[in-house]
């Protein structure tokens, strides 16, 4: 009888960590593709982003009124979609996350446009545009409809821009493929090497353009600004 006890036990010692593996996969994997749809509030290239930044309100020399406004307005954008980036979490399909993604990510930046314009000066809406250029790097710049479209890039310079943001995507989703259980060591050079896929990007798709289309593209980017990099939580 004894052995029986124990053989029972054991299986449903078994059962029980198997089916408790399973829900803290589940509940990972969650957590994750929530952290995806949050990460569209957050992405650096929005206005929504950008403007929640001290650096850039300063550097746009917002009043204290517009500050307030600002405020307000870029709560109402992000209520307005809450639900729908939340929902983000329960796609599970990559390749139709990521259209959703892109999808809310232009609604997002139309409804803080639209916002912003009664609230900022036209000099101040281009230097935002400037900044964001800055920030996101000739990557972003190249595979923006509107950017694209005054540097009049070809036909095959925006499929050549896609090619190497897809691959630049693939990339970066495989670097960052279980960081959270590296070292703080491990974790720095990982960083490094983020950053290195990154530059080896945005340099590629510098060289897609002609010399007119980066003096352009120059100008385009106004005076330079340096955003500071957000303080690591604890």
């Amino acid at each position: 009888m004894n052995r029986v006890r124990s053989g029972l036990v054991l299986t449903m010692v078994f059962v029980l960590g198997a089916a408790l593996a399973a829900a803290a996969a589940q509940a990972a994997e969650g957590a994750a593709a929530g952290r995806r749809g949050a990460g569209l509030m957050g992405d650096q290239t929005s206005l929504v982003s950008l403007l929640s930044r001290e650096a850039v309100q300063k550097e746009l020399k917002l009043s204290d009124e517009q500050a307030g406004k600002v405020k307000e307005a870029l709560e109402k954008v992000r209520a307005e979609l809450r639900e729908q980036v939340a929902a983000l979490a329960d796609i599970t399909d990559a390749e139709a996350r990521r259209a959703k993604r892109t999808e809310l990510t232009d609604q997002l930046d139309r409804k803080a446009r639209e916002q912003l314009s009664e609230v900022l000066s036209k000099e101040q809406m281009m230097r935002l545009y400037q900044i964001r250029i800055q920030v996101g790097g000739p990557l972003y710049a190249l595979n923006n409809p509107r950017i694209a479209e005054r540097l009049k890039l070809t036909d095959e310079q925006k499929q050549k821009a896609v090619e190497i943001q897809k691959a630049t995507q693939q990339k970066t989703t495989e670097a960052r493929r279980g960081m959270a259980n590296l070292s703080q060591e491990e974790r720095r050079q990982k960083t490094a090497e983020l950053r290195e896929i990154t530059n080896k990007a945005n340099a590629e798709a510098l060289g897609l353009l002609t010399e007119e289309q980066k003096a352009a593209f120059e100008k385009m980017k106004g005076e330079e600004f340096k955003l500071p990099a957000r303080r690591a939580q604890q």
